[in-house]
């Protein structure tokens, strides 16, 4: 008795693939996290709060956007993109809030920074600059 081979595998009726697994789009909330952090620490620094806020207001866009996202099952980082939106617009109010002081302790001491930069022009010397930086701390200590 002759064994005959097994049929082959009619390839019409094998199951068809597992669909792929939508990919992730993280991106935005990520990069949320990453701008809203890096406005922040801008904010902070005296020097450099006026470009936090443009920076603020990108992170608060992408971590809207990442939400949305997370929302709609695009995403899985919603924690990421909800930081980046909090940190972006905490930037924003930090931004402001020492802008605003800045001009008003400007403008309350003008007078006194005006006498500083008269004085500054005139020195002639390390020690009479000092001079100058005294006296000036000395008028914006009496306000």
């Amino acid at each position: 008795m002759a064994s005959t081979p097994p049929p082959a595998p009619n390839p019409a009726s094998a199951p068809p693939p597992p669909p792929q697994p939508a990919r992730r789009r993280n991106g935005a909330g990520t990069a949320a996290l990453v701008v809203g952090v890096v406005s922040l620490v801008l904010a902070v620094l005296i020097i450099f709060a006026a470009l936090a806020i443009p920076l603020g207001i990108i992170a608060a866009i992408l971590g809207g956007i990442g939400m949305s996202r997370a929302s709609k099952g695009q995403a899985d980082n919603r924690g990421h993109a909800l930081t980046g939106l909090i940190t972006g617009l905490l930037a924003i109010v930090v931004a402001f809030a020492i802008g605003i002081s800045f001009i008003a302790l400007i403008s309350e001491n003008q007078s006194d920074l005006r006498k500083f930069g008269t004085c500054m022009t005139n020195a002639d010397d390390d020690r009479d600059r000092g001079t100058c930086f005294r006296e000036l701390g000395d008028a914006l200590d009496e306000n």
